[in-house]
């Protein structure tokens, strides 16, 4: 099988969040299943760009990935490659099946014309950008779009690939008539199992190791509600002993000093740290070192909640809102609680959560057994695979759960 996946972004631009680490997860993870994957990409990387060739294949971790340059043309996230588009038109007639990763990007339409025209089956993989809140951001563009283009494109799709149930029901609420099938984003269990020693992190930031640590880790965007995670730390400076804030990952939308200022007011700004992007082991490390994850997200803005996965994989017990997918998951088995995106809910819930360590520790353990049933990377990858030969050979994605759906 020849699959060819065509995104805006790809290793190592993680500075885009979860999408990345799970899209480039599952290359792969298929690859080491044998199968021939191929990645159209562009050299995007936030503010900056990616230090690597435009002209030949890169060897990413076993995927041969082709980085295009973009030409920096308002708005930023259109991702404007002429290149990309030009091998979008000469090489998909290469491969077996297409699956595209963004469809608010300048080279989509080129691509599903060439996949149309050499009869090429598609996936779109929405990634969240078909959710109320996703639309709602720049609607009338969205809108337009949609209205003369963008419900064409994926109602031709040979299926739209989603990671939980209610990002499919919300696809269907728009009128998307394309077939559909659910399998969650994997998370590579092994990798997020073995940690760092405990207190790389903490020594950095001088936290004494016997201070409780909150963890923020994810970009810092107004969707992701950092503002909870200040509002949380504000409130359990209420119980005994010392308890901190980590707020990691890259501030694309400059809302440091506001954030910084909201801690200011709250009177908590001297145990709240910042540490941008973190790359590698950084972030085992930061797992290691936490003993409660955050991850406030605004409702109906989450396609799944990556992080969250991964901090369940490491062990640490999470806390998100109803904004955050796999909370119900969560929930269910123990591994953590899911609340309403409001402070009050944050403010309350983690300061009874702190108050019960042992309780922590338990749904740390139910977090790990979570994260290796459902969403051990190399079985959603065989999953991902059979759904893709099922398309190649029948038009048709397999029937829910006829392959260990989500």
């Amino acid at each position: 099988m020849k699959i060819l996946y065509i995104s805006s972004y790809y290793k190592p631009a993680y500075v885009y969040g979860g999408v990345v680490r799970c899209v480039s997860q599952l290359c792969e993870s298929m690859v080491k299943l044998k199968s021939q994957v191929t990645v159209l990409t562009t050299n995007a990387n936030g503010k900056d760009l990616l230090p690597v060739h435009s002209t030949k294949a890169e060897n990413v971790d076993g995927v041969e990935v082709f980085y295009y340059p973009i030409t920096r043309i308002p708005p930023q996230s259109y991702y404007y490659s002429p290149a990309l588009a030009e091998a979008c038109r000469q090489r998909i007639s290469e491969f077996d099946i297409v699956v595209l990763q963004s469809l608010f990007s300048s080279f989509m339409g080129t691509a599903i014309k060439a996949c149309r025209e050499a009869g090429i089956p598609y996936i779109l993989q929405p990634h969240g950008q078909l959710l109320p809140w996703s639309l709602r951001q720049k609607w009338l563009k969205k809108q337009i779009f949609l209205t003369f283009f963008g419900k064409t494109y994926l109602n031709k799709a040979a299926a739209l690939h989603c990671t939980v149930p209610s990002e499919a029901e919300a696809i269907n609420q728009l009128g998307i008539i394309a077939p559909k099938f659910v399998i969650p984003n994997g998370v590579d269990c092994e990798h997020f199992a073995n940690l760092p020693v405990r207190g790389i992190i903490r020594q950095r930031f001088q936290i004494p190791n016997e201070a409780r640590l909150l963890l923020f880790l994810g970009r810092l965007h107004p969707k992701k509600r950092p503002d909870l995670a200040i509002e949380a730390l504000s409130a359990v400076q209420s119980l005994p002993g010392e308890t901190h804030l980590i707020l990691a990952g890259p501030d694309e939308m400059q809302l440091i000093p506001k954030l910084e200022a909201h801690a200011q007011q709250l009177g908590c700004a001297n145990r709240m740290h910042f540490t941008g992007l973190l790359q590698g082991d950084e972030v085992l490390s930061v797992l290691a070192d936490a003993d409660l994850f955050l991850m406030p997200s605004e409702p109906e803005s989450e396609n799944f909640g990556m992080a969250a996965v991964e901090a369940m994989a490491a062990g640490l017990p999470i806390l998100v809102s109803e904004g955050v997918p796999i909370g119900h998951l969560a929930e269910m088995a123990g591994a953590g609680r899911m609340v309403p995106c409001t402070a009050d809910s944050f403010r309350r819930v983690t300061c009874e959560l702190l108050a019960r360590p042992d309780r922590l520790k338990e749904m740390g353990k139910s977090g790990q057994k979570l994260s290796l049933q459902h969403f051990e990377i190399s079985s959603v990858a065989q999953q991902m695979l059979a759904q893709y030969q099922s398309i190649i050979e029948t038009g048709l994605p397999l029937p829910p759960n006829s392959h260990g759906n989500f």
